[in-house]
Parts: C-alpha cells; sequence; structure tokens
C-alpha cells in the first residue's frame, strides 16, 4: 500500500467565529453582530482541507487540545474530506486554538487569534519518517518557527520541495530572524503587504522593477520563486531573472475575503502537484489555477464555501 502523501501541511488548525458586522468598532464602543457562524480554520488547516478537497492525498501536521471539542470538530471536518488525521499531535496543557473574525458588510475583517495548541508544536512533533512520505512540504502561519525549520531542513536533504506562506505571525519577526527558514524554502508564498513589511518597502504601488530588486535578498538564500499575492490586481510571481503579474478573475461581488490566501495556495499546489517544475511558464499555470480559486473563494461566506469542484481538466483550461 502506497502511505505516500501529495502533500503534507504543517500549521495551525484553529476554529474561527466569524460574526458579521455593520461597521468596525471604535474605542470604547459596541457593534452589534447579525450573524454569527462557528468554523474549523486555521491558514494551513484550511489549504490542507481544500488540497484533499481537490482529491490530492493530503496529510495535516499541527496541535489540538487533547479530546476537547473543537479539536474534534476540526477532525470531523477533515474526515469529509478524506483528510489524513494521522500526523497530528495532541497537548494536554492547552486547548484548540480559536480566532474571532469580524466581518463587515464590504468583506473587510479583523482577526483577533489565540493560538493555543496550535503555537506549542515543538521540534520534537516533526518527524523524518513522516516528512519524508511527503511530495510536496506546505509550512503557514505558525509564530513558533522551530517545527518549520526542522521540517524545512529535513525536506531538502531529501529533495522534497518546501512551500512557505508565512503570514504575518512569522513575517513580523524581521528578515534577520526568519533567515535560517528561508534557507530551505523553494517557493514563497506572501501578500503584498507582507512583501512590503518583510522587505521594507513604502510605496503601495506596484512597481515591478523595484519588487524585484527587493527579492534579489530572498533569492540570496537559495528561494527560487517569490509569489506575491495582490488582491483584485491577481499575482506578481519573480524568480531571479524575471518576473510577470498574472491577473485575478473577474469578480462580481466580494462578499468575505477570509482564507482567500489560503484558497490561493491550494489552488497553486494543485496546479504544482501536477507538475512538479521550478520553469517560469508552469510556474504561471499553477498561479492562474491560485488566482481562479481564490476568486472564487472571496464570492462566498466562509473560508471554505466558495471552493468550487474541480478535476484534471482544470489544468488544460490555464
Amino acid at each position: 500500500m502506497d502511505d505516500s502523501f501529495d502533500v503534507i501541511c504543517i500549521g495551525a488548525a484553529l476554529i474561527d467565529i466569524v460574526a458579521n458586522v455593520e461597521r468596525f468598532p471604535i474605542d470604547d464602543d459596541e457593534v452589534f453582530v447579525s450573524y454569527l457562524q462557528l468554523l474549523s480554520g486555521g491558514a494551513a488547516a484550511n489549504t490542507a482541507y481544500i488540497c484533499a478537497k481537490f482529491g490530492l492525498r493530503v496529510a495535516f501536521i499541527g496541535k489540538l487540545g487533547s479530546n476537547d471539542e473543537f479539536g474534534k470538530k476540526i477532525i470531523t471536518d477533515f474526515d469529509k474530506v478524506s483528510l489524513d488525521t494521522s500526523l497530528i499531535k495532541y497537548s494536554k496543557d492547552y486547548n484548540t486554538g480559536l480566532a474571532y473574525v469580524a466581518l463587515n458588510k464590504s468583506g473587510e475583517r479583523r482577526i483577533f487569534a489565540y493560538s493555543g495548541a496550535a503555537n506549542n508544536l515543538s521540534s520534537n512533533d516533526i518527524i523524518k519518517e513522516e516528512i519524508v512520505k511527503a511530495k510536496i512540504i506546505f509550512l503557514s502561519s505558525l509564530m513558533n518557527l522551530e517545527p518549520f525549520e526542522k521540517a524545512s531542513r529535513i525536506a531538502k536533504i531529501y529533495n522534497i520541495p518546501v512551500i512557505l506562506n508565512p503570514g504575518m505571525l512569522i513575517i513580523e519577526q524581521g528578515f534577520n530572524n526568519i533567515k535560517t527558514l528561508l534557507e530551505n524554502v523553494d517557493i514563497l508564498i506572501l501578500s503584498k503587504r507582507e512583501f512590503h513589511f518583510l522587505l521594507h518597502l513604502r510605496d503601495d504601488k506596484i512597481i515591478k522593477p523595484e519588487f524585484e530588486n527587493k527579492a534579489k535578498k530572498i533569492f540570496k538564500l537559495g528561494v527560487k520563486f517569490v509569489i506575491i499575492t495582490m488582491g483584485k490586481d491577481g499575482a506578481l510571481i519573480i524568480n531571479s531573472k524575471k518576473s510577470e503579474l498574472i491577473k485575478a478573475i473577474e469578480v462580481l461581488q466580494v462578499v468575505d475575503t477570509t482564507g482567500a490566501g489560503d484558497a490561493f495556495s491550494a489552488g497553486f499546489l494543485y496546479g504544482f502537484r501536477h507538475n512538479i517544475s521550478f520553469k517560469f511558464e508552469d510556474i504561471i499555470k499553477s498561479v492562474k489555477i491560485g488566482n481562479f480559486i481564490a476568486g472564487n473563494c472571496i464570492q462566498k461566506l466562509g473560508a471554505k464555501n466558495g471552493i468550487p469542484d474541480i478535476d484534471n481538466s482544470i489544468l488544460e483550461s490555464f
């Protein structure tokens, strides 16, 4: 029996408490919540779920509270898409993490996150015999860098591509503090805001030559591609030789941007897994699939509700 995985996603699995509001509160203010729902979330968990929904063989490595109800819900939701949960770790000291997400009428969001057990994933929880089962390692949004650094080192030894979608929890730690992690990353996917913050860019405009110049600092560490997601402006692909902006799909109405980055990553992973290649034209194709999935995601409420059903025919349409 084949016990390998197309992708192993490593990071946080949380419960999202999502509240719809007319506006965001100001200081010493109270805002009415018109609708409230409880969903399983966490960046790496969202990406893992979507990849499994697409038919990839996916395992998740993260830490949940031991036998708490929120952790049970996450496992139940993973089971719905046949996502392998055998590599998940459990904490006796911390409960499963929570994120409170407030959404206004424009689909903008404010997030308050309690990582709980998730951020207590340690390097001891990263086991070589598990990591080497993956065709791709995907890392996302965990403040504790040690498990990511260990997983990426193992992957590098065994020539397993490593894709990092850091999120602000990692980016805010500063370039010098994440250099060791980046040295074992092949593809870095980050938002425009994260790119600006990491490399101290002041101008918010899309200026390709400046982005290319700033990205050289990342390529010196061994990263092969930087992919910058830019919302309605699409995604910018940069390698050490050139760059190209890939347009976003047309969206009729933005309902909820929660999980758009996770959806992009899942679409990218789907394309990349079907053609593991670092040729520029192949990366373009995977980015186009990522844009398509993210564009669908933001048209419905929740990080997973707008995800379309796809099959291998999508690979021929981009």
